[in-house]
C-alpha cells in the first residue's frame, strides 16, 4: 500500500466514511487517482461529478442527502445508490490552481458538521503535499542533470542551511530540542523548502553531502545555544544512503567533534522512504555503532506504514516520531487507538515519543493524554532560521509568545519568495 493510500485509509477510519477518493478534474472529466473503499472505475464526465462544484467554487462542498438535493439527485452515482452523502475539499496544485478534490462518500444520507469539514481540510493539506512530492519526483528525474548540478553548487557554496523547529515537552511546555530542517537560501533571497530539492538528492549520494552540510551548521548553532541550556538537543535527518558507506559513523562523529558538542546531544532521525541497499543486518549494525558512540537514533514518520514495525524488529532505537497524519486523527476512535498503540509499544520498549504536526492546544492535550512525551508543530513555532531564535527560546522555556495564533501558521502553498514549510523528515530516510 503506497503512502497516499495509507492516508486515505486513515481518513476513512477517523472520519467514519466508507469511501475516500482523490480526484483530479480536467476540462471534461473527473479521474480518481487514488481510491479507498470502492473499485476503481472509469473516468466520469465532469458535468456528472460532485467534485466539479467544489473545484469551480474553490470551497468545500457538503451534501447531506444527495437524493433530496436538486443539484445532484439526477446524477448516475446518486441514482445507483453509490452516493447518499458527500463531503469534498479542493486540492491546490502548482501556481495555486485548484486541480481536484479529496472527498469522503457515504452511500446513505447523513448529517455533516463543521468538525467533519475542518478535519478533511487538514487531511487535504497532507494529500496536497504528497501529490506535490510525486510530481516533483517525476519532473526531477526527467530533468535531473541540470538540477543536480545546481544543488551540488548550492551545497558547496553554503546555500543549503538549517532552519529550526522546537520540540516541546508536553507536560512542562519547555523546549527540549530543535529539529534541523533543510532550506535552500538562494542569493536572490528566494527560499526553497525541501520538497523542491531533497528528492533529487535522494536519487544519489548527493543526499549524504546535503545531510552533512545541514548537520555541521546545526551542531555549530547547538554548541552556542548549549551555553545557555546545556541539556538542549538537536535532531537531524539521516538518509539511508549513509549506511551504504563504511565511513558513515566516522563522518558523523567528526561533525560533532568539529562543533564541540557531545554525540549524546544529537538525535539522528531515520524514515522508511528510502531504503539502504546493503540490507537490514548491515543497517542494524551501523545503528548500534551510532548508539554506542553516544548518538540518539529515532524512527521518523511512524504510524503510516507497515514497514515501521519491521524497522522496530531489526533496529534498536531510542525513540519514535509519530506522523502528522496520525495527529490530525486525534480525538477520533482510530486516531486515539493508533496513538495509544504506538505509545504503549514505545513504553514497553523503553522508547520516547514525539508527535508531529501539533497545531492546536486541544491536539497537544490529547497527545499528552494518549502518552506522548514531546510535541512539535505550529502551535509553538514554525521552522525559523537561527537568527530568529532568541536566547529565551533556545534556553528551554516556552517558545515565543508571538509565534502566532494556532491555525494561522499552518502549512501554506509555496510562494516564489517564501515557499511552504514542510519538514525534510517527511520525504527522506531521516
Amino acid at each position: 500500500m503506497d503512502r497516499l493510500e495509507t492516508t486515505l485509509v486513515l481518513i476513512s477510519r477517523s472520519m467514519g466514511f466508507p469511501v475516500v477518493s482523490v480526484n483530479i478534474v480536467d476540462e471534461d472529466s473527473q479521474h480518481s487517482i487514488s481510491l479507498f473503499g470502492a473499485d476503481h472505475g472509469d473516468a466520469i464526465s465532469r458535468v456528472e461529478a460532485f467534485c466539479d462544484t467544489a473545484v469551480r467554487s474553490g470551497r468545500p462542498l457538503q451534501v447531506q442527502d444527495a437524493t433530496a438535493d436538486p443539484r445532484f439527485n439526477r446524477f448516475p452515482a446518486v441514482l445507483s445508490g453509490e452516493i447518499g452523502a458527500y463531503l469534498g475539499v479542493p486540492l491546490t496544485g502548482r501556481e495555486s490552481l485548484i486541480v481536484g478534490t479529496v472527498c469522503v462518500i457515504d452511500p446513505h444520507p447523513r448529517t455533516l458538521g463543521a468538525e467533519h469539514q475542518a478535519r478533511l481540510l487538514e487531511f487535504g493539506r497532507i494529500v496536497e503535499d504528497q501529490l506535490d512530492l510525486i510530481r516533483r519526483l517525476k519532473e526531477q528525474r526527467l530533468d535531473g542533470q541540470v538540477a543536480t548540478t545546481d544543488l551540488t553548487r548550492a551545497i558547496r557554496d553554503g546555500e543549503i542551511v538549517p532552519w529550526y523547529q522546537p520540540v516541546v515537552h508536553l507536560t512542562t511546555g519547555d523546549t527540549v530540542a530543535f529539529e534541523a530542517l533543510a532550506r535552500w537560501e538562494h542569493n536572490s533571497g528566494a527560499i526553497d523548502d525541501p520538497r523542491q530539492f531533497v528528492p533529487m538528492a535522494e536519487d544519489s549520494d548527493l543526499i549524504i553531502e546535503l545531510d552533512l552540510a545541514v548537520m555541521r551548521q546545526a551542531l555549530v548553532d547547538l554548541s552556542r545555544w548549549r551555553h545557555t541550556n546545556p541539556s538542549l538537543r538537536m535532531a537531524v535527518n539521516l538518509s539511508a544512503r549513509h549506511f551504504d558507506h563504511q565511513d558513515c559513523v566516522e563522518k558523523l562523529l567528526a561533525a560533532a567533534a568539529a562543533a564541540g558538542v557531545p554525540p549524546a546531544s544529537v538525535d539522528l532521525e531515520l524514515t522508511e522512504t528510502t531504503r539502504p541497499s546493503t540490507g537490514y543486518r548491515h543497517v542494524a549494525d551501523a545503528v548500534q555503532e551510532l548508539r554506542d558512540s553516544g548518538f540518539g537514533v529515532w524512527l521518523d514518520d511512524f504510524g503510516t506504514g507497515w514497514s515501521s514495525l519491521d524497522h522496530l524488529l531489526w533496529l534498536r532505537v531510542d525513540g519514535i516520531k509519530i506522523d502528522r497524519a496520525v495527529t490530525i486523527a486525534l480525538g477520533t476512535p482510530i486516531g486515539d487507538a493508533l496513538t495509544q498503540a504506538v505509545t504503549g509499544l514505545a513504553d514497553a520498549l523503553a522508547l520516547r515519543t514525539t508527535i508531529e504536526g501539533i497545531e492546536t492546544q486541544r491536539s497537544a492535550d490529547l497527545a499528552r493524554a494518549r502518552g506522548c512525551d514531546y510535541g512539535q508543530g505550529y502551535l509553538w513555532a514554525p521552522p525559523e532560521p537561527a537568527a530568529s531564535i532568541n536566547n529565551t527560546h533556545a534556553a528551554g522555556s516556552n517558545p515565543r509568545a508571538d509565534a502566532g495564533t494556532p491555525g494561522t501558521r499552518r502549512l501554506q502553498k509555496p510562494r516564489p519568495a517564501a515557499p511552504s514549510t514542510v519538514t525534510i523528515s517527511s520525504i527522506s530516510f531521516t
